[in-house]
């Protein structure tokens, strides 16, 4: 086959052009940090490396889902401490008010620091972590009780939250009912507006007997609930510990995947650089000189 000078001329360029796309391709590996910029580059691990990114973000998603219920039981865990303590306090008032041999301001004395704690109470059953009051069950977005102590949340709302963790629910929430309200299905705002008006007639029968197994079983509730708050955190935590797992995980493997080894790359290109440097010396010796060469 004869070879001639346009074909040795088109040979050596279309080299030198190729080889030229490669030091631009490794440049381009150099700046942006990874192998593959477009899908034409490598088709398979670009597919992979979106899912892989798309991966990375569900679990950015799940984590701060679960940060925020964290954050909730966190809340729910203080408001029931102080709940407990006040009822605790309550208990210790009525069995002091259920003394017949009190006078009228020592019954007084007591009324008034029962009611302050509704005041209380009325507070911490008005929570709220953000904008979110932690205590109105499906309801979050306005107060479960009223300044007055009306529990003001719809039935069919006083049931537990919950958000998926991956691909799972995680269930959690503490509502309203299930500390502030008694076996008989009443609100211990209006038992201790029933117990203030006894106060005030002295009704020995009412506080010892009515009021203070209310408030025992009040204190049974927020025991139980103390211990679902406990589970609630050994789950939460476990589901973090998870993701952070996970998160890891996925992130050194699309590391791996998708970045490019600085140093290779560099050597790589340094490489490159000394065979374009080479083929140009090469193909100036060897394109022949053209008749417009010795045009004057």
């Amino acid at each position: 086959m004869r070879v001639t000078d346009r074909m040795t001329s088109d040979r050596v360029l279309y080299n030198i052009q190729k080889v030229i796309n490669q030091i631009s391709k490794l440049h381009d590996q150099i700046s942006s940090g990874t192998k593959v910029r477009y899908p034409s580059d490598d088709a398979v691990l670009a597919t992979r490396s979106s899912n892989l990114d798309s991966r990375l973000r569900e679990l950015e998603q799940y984590e701060r889902n679960t940060n925020y219920v964290q954050n909730i039981v966190k809340g729910y865990d203080t408001a029931v401490q102080q709940v407990s303590e006040l009822y605790q306090r309550l208990r210790e008032l009525l069995v002091q008010a259920s003394n017949g041999t009190l006078t009228a301001d020592q019954r007084l004395a007591i009324a008034q620091e029962i009611a302050q704690i509704k005041r209380q109470l009325i507070q911490i059953a008005n929570t709220q972590v953000g904008s979110d009051y932690i205590f109105a069950g499906l309801e979050g977005n306005k107060p479960p009780v009223s300044e007055d102590g009306e529990i003001q949340v719809k039935p069919e709302a006083l049931s537990s939250r919950s958000t998926v963790v991956l691909g799972y629910p995680l269930e959690y929430g503490i509502n309203v009912k299930d500390l502030f309200v008694t076996d008989a299905n009443q609100s211990v705002f209006n038992l201790l507006d029933m117990t203030l008006k006894a106060l005030e007639r002295n009704d020995q029968r009412f506080l010892s007997e009515v009021a203070l197994a209310s408030v025992n079983y009040l204190e049974k509730s927020v025991s139980e609930n103390l211990a679902k708050i406990g589970a609630m955190q050994r789950v939460v935590e476990a589901a973090l510990n998870r993701l952070d797992e996970l998160n890891t995980f996925m992130t050194e493997y699309l590391s791996r995947e998708r970045d490019v080894d600085i140093t290779e790359a560099v050597t790589n290109l340094s490489m490159k650089q000394a065979v374009l440097n080479a083929a140009l010396r090469s193909a100036a010796n060897l394109l022949r000189n053209t008749l417009v060469d010795f045009i004057s």
